[in-house]
């Protein structure tokens, strides 16, 4: 991208060269902005699991419904925990109070009560007079009640787990995209067949789940016990009922066992596991998210299963020593329906994220990075490609496009053939103008064009002034239509608007006829129809094919035309894409050919044959 340039004391200097790209231009290495782009995206995704943290653990007084006190008197200690106070971590005091409330509250509140009389210890907490200065500051553990309950620390430890698994994403996602973007190191990143031949334990790992135990109870194997194999028929009677017990031991052993021992091993070899460690905790997180939402769901019902919190404010009592007085107060029904939402949509990028990590996982040569995400032109779809043979790939039958749906991955199914780790993709831009288009008109084609316009007076000028097409288009464009003798305003705008037009009616006057579209409605492009092409007939325009992404796709009407030259070859040959799967050729343009109905026979069945569709006959 540079060129070098000696400067008078003799030494180099790069200078870059015109038609380099931006960065270039601004002198970056090479790969230095793909690297720090992936740096930024993956610290947008632990961003978001920062933000999830901070909103759980930053709770005020607004998160809480005040109407709903649970005492209605107001409770004074000499020393009240507050919850996310910084500098309590680090005294022990203040793990020793952890401890010793959690134990035995009703003894903790007994040896903290205030001495003295304080103006607030008689108030109740529906009417207590509250400085509004002495609000801003971290709600305090609920105190006073029966017993402490676990539950009135659900939310900070969603929180919490939801922020360090956060960081373990960052972390991974960061050193998987920086190593794929390495030519030495994205070789070293390990699918599941490399990780199944190089970490024996995984195996262990994965029995450890309980799933194979269980699928071979509800297929009638019984327990093997050596070689024989017991209780066949009550086992599988019984695979039904203990589904939910294998459930809840999977999710044990998949939180506390698999995710710990697969992080450890990361530490060591963080290259090759980063992707499996990518889906593992993307699996994770969307587990709790689902937890989250269900638990959410279980706030909003019930009032009394939501997390309580302490107001808390100081006074001095008669004695001169300052007291804390509080009262205690559920969350607001608001804020369950917020951390309901926050489930669901932890749960849905999750999950997505796994997906999108196993491509990669099931082959190696198809992964992608997971920080960064591309664009796909919707001239893309639909998706269609075959097997060398001709016949449709796994998954899909014949006549079905691979993917139809322009929200999804239009690479699906590639990495899960047969033949996918001997195969590939190449993007080669195709020519998509097809050749009833403005652009590729000759002098006759416009003069026909101004005839089917009922303007036949201006074709004279046209012909001496050899006027294409595209020459036709620059004199729309600069408003220069006068050069070929239209001065009418009114004429002139026919010309104009036609161009970029097409209906039914123009259609059945010019006698042609609207291509098959109905398989890629998609790709319909209007334009005029003229007299000239009249003569193609309605199977050639379905047979069009142009290569797209690597992989043949069906474009009903947007091909390009070639004609045969006179030694049988075809200007088509230059054209020609590699399938996606396989090493078989497929034309990227319908071959026109000109002669009888032997060689329009021919080339009817090559299209076929390259496109992998069954001959009907």
């Amino acid at each position: 991208p540079t060129s070098p340039s000696k400067s008078g004391g003799g030494s180099v200097r790069l200078r870059p060269v015109d038609g380099a790209m931006w960065a270039r231009k601004c002198g970056a290495a090479p790969q230095w902005p793909s690297r720090i782009k992936v740096l930024l995206q993956s610290f947008m995704t632990a961003a978001v699991g920062l933000a999830v943290w901070q909103w759980m653990s930053a709770a005020d007084l607004g998160y809480l419904d005040l109407k709903r006190p649970q005492s209605p008197d107001v409770l004074c200690l000499s020393e009240w925990p507050l919850r996310h106070s910084a500098d309590s971590w680090w005294r022990a005091e203040t793990w020793q109070d952890w401890f010793s409330y959690r134990e035995d509250m009703n003894t903790y509140v007994r040896d903290n009560q205030c001495t003295g009389n304080v103006s607030s210890s008689h108030a109740k907490c529906s009417s207590a007079n509250v400085p509004l200065y002495q609000m801003d500051r971290n709600l305090g553990i609920p105190l006073g009640l029966d017993n402490y309950s676990w539950r009135n620390d659900t939310i900070e430890i969603y929180g919490h787990l939801f922020l360090w698994m956060t960081i373990c994403l960052w972390l991974a996602v960061t050193v998987h995209d920086l190593a794929l973007l390495t030519v030495t190191k994205k070789d070293y990143i390990y699918d599941l067949r490399g990780i199944r031949n190089n970490f024996r334990c995984c195996n262990l790992l994965y029995k450890l789940l309980g799933y194979r135990c269980w699928k071979r109870l509800f297929r009638g194997g019984g327990i093997r016990c050596g070689q024989k194999r017991w209780c066949k028929l009550p086992g599988k009677i019984l695979a039904i009922p203990l589904a939910p017990v294998f459930a809840a031991w999977a999710v044990a052993s998949f939180f506390f066992i698999i995710c710990p021992v697969v992080a450890i091993v990361f530490l060591i070899y963080p290259v090759r596991l980063s992707r499996a460690l990518i889906f593992l905790n993307c699996i994770a997180v969307g587990i709790q998210g689902v937890v989250l939402a269900l638990h959410s769901i279980a706030f909003v019902s019930s009032v009394e299963e939501r997390q309580i919190y302490a107001v808390t404010w100081e006074r001095v009592s008669s004695t001169g020593m300052t007291c804390t007085c509080g009262c205690m107060y559920p969350i607001s029904q608001g804020r369950c329906v917020n951390l309901l939402i926050i489930g669901v949509m932890v749960a849905y990028k999750s999950f997505a994220l796994a997906f999108r990590c196993m491509k990669g996982l099931r082959r190696s040569n198809w992964a992608n990075l997971i920080s960064v995400l591309f664009p796909v032109p919707l001239t893309v779809y639909e998706v269609a490609w075959t097997r060398p043979d001709g016949s449709a790939i796994q998954h899909r039958v014949g006549g079905q496009p691979v993917q139809g749906e322009m929200a999804f991955d239009a690479f699906a199914l590639m990495d899960e053939q047969i033949d996918s780790s001997r195969t590939t993709v190449n993007l080669v831009p195709c020519a998509v103008s097809p050749a009833f288009e403005p652009t590729n008109w000759s002098t006759n084609e416009v003069v026909s064009y101004l005839t089917d316009l009922e303007m036949p007076q201006y074709c004279d000028y046209v012909q001496r002034n050899s006027v294409d097409g595209r020459m036709l288009l620059q004199l729309c464009r600069k408003d220069l239509l006068s050069e070929i003798g239209c001065t009418s305003k009114i004429h002139a705008s026919r010309i104009r608007g036609k161009l970029g037009t097409f209906d039914e009616a123009s259609a059945s006057r010019n006698g042609g006829e609207l291509a098959d579209n109905s398989r890629h409605s998609t790709r319909k492009l209007s334009g005029p129809r003229l007299t000239a092409f009249s003569e193609v007939t309605q199977e050639q325009r379905r047979l069009e094919y142009i290569g797209c992404c690597g992989f043949p796709c069906r474009r009903g009407e947007n091909g390009n035309h070639f004609h045969k030259d006179s030694d049988g070859e075809t200007d088509a040959e230059e054209h020609q894409t590699p399938s996606a799967v396989g090493s078989s050729t497929v034309p990227a343009a319908l071959v026109q050919v000109e002669g009888g109905a032997k060689d329009a026979e021919n080339a009817e069945v090559r299209s076929r044959a390259g496109s992998g569709e069954q001959d009907p006959n």
